[in-house]
């Protein structure tokens, strides 16, 4: 079941930044044969399904069908969606300064 999964996140990641299956595996610089295997049930290879959620500002249980949640459902998006947006297309250091900065404020506001 995680095999179909993972393809029907990846499509509906691609969705979400409006590009093609084929355009994103050539961005992050995999075969082009890929898109073909994942839709027949392959997997990423572990090391490329990190390399893959990181692309898409998701998680890799998110990318794989792990949580209960399909990707992009999750999160902040009720409330936020203008910064869910702004997050999931920031750079991974940008993400994490981010995270960094929130956490902050979150903490000392707490009761």
């Amino acid at each position: 079941m995680v095999r179909f999964l993972f393809w029907e996140n990846f499509v509906r990641e691609c969705a979400r930044i409006q590009k093609s299956p084929a355009v994103v595996v050539e961005e992050l610089g995999f075969s082009n044969s890929m898109p073909t295997s994942w839709k027949k049930g392959t997997l990423p290879h572990i090391k490329n399904r990190k390399k893959i959620a990181d692309y898409f500002g998701i998680t890799v249980d998110e990318l794989m069908g792990i949580q209960k949640e399909p990707a992009g459902q999750g999160g902040l998006g009720y409330e936020w969606p203008e910064v869910e947006e702004a997050f999931k297309n920031a750079s991974p250091e940008a993400r994490a300064a981010a995270k960094a900065a929130a956490l902050a404020v979150l903490e000392s506001g707490k009761k």
